[in-house]
């Protein structure tokens, strides 16, 4: 399969997943407990998961650790489920968060990328882990541990957390 029939599938399962939960999931996502917004992603996360080569529940326990288990505005107002920065002249919004540097961490603010809709930021999502700097890891483990452990191995880090490969398991213990 090649790298544009990979993201065409991709995309169109995403999109089927959307427009079958569309307009409900903005106004419904906010109110969820914990536990419900994960088995509200469950479904997608399997779908992209089986399609790029990624374990399922390490898409889950990303989505919550990034978006605070779908409250958090970058997700709600601005559809970005992974913390994606954005580039060039790419619409943009900048917000505080906390980045580290040689495991010093201190608040900052950065351009988040802004997508139209949960479409656009689920495809977003799924395009990082296909990324040059880690498809290397595509398809080598189903299990989430391993894949976020992977993700923080090579040259080019996933998170600049020293603690992400903890808060991502922390995450998994719940799911």
């Amino acid at each position: 399969m090649t790298k544009q029939n990979k993201y065409f599938l991709t995309g169109s399962i995403i999109l089927i997943l959307i427009l079958l939960s569309k307009k409900k999931i903005k106004k419904v996502i906010t109110s969820l407990s914990n536990q419900d917004f994960i088995k509200s992603i469950t479904d997608p996360a399997k779908k992209i998961g089986e399609a790029i080569g990624v374990p399922y529940k390490f898409i889950i326990a990303q989505i919550c650790l990034e978006t605070g288990y779908g409250k958090s505005s970058l997700a709600n107002k601005y559809f970005n489920y992974g913390g994606i920065k954005a580039v060039g002249s790419q619409p943009k919004v900048n917000l505080l968060t906390t980045e580290c540097k040689n495991g010093v961490c201190s608040k900052v603010m950065q351009p988040f990328a802004i997508y139209p809709n949960i479409e656009a930021g689920l495809t977003a999502q799924s395009k990082i882990y296909q990324n040059v700097n880690f498809k290397q890891y595509l398809n080598k483990t189903k299990d989430p541990l391993v894949y976020a452990n992977l993700l923080q191995s090579g040259a080019k880090k996933y998170a600049t957390d020293p603690n992400y490969v903890k808060k991502i398991q922390s995450i998994l213990n719940v799911i």
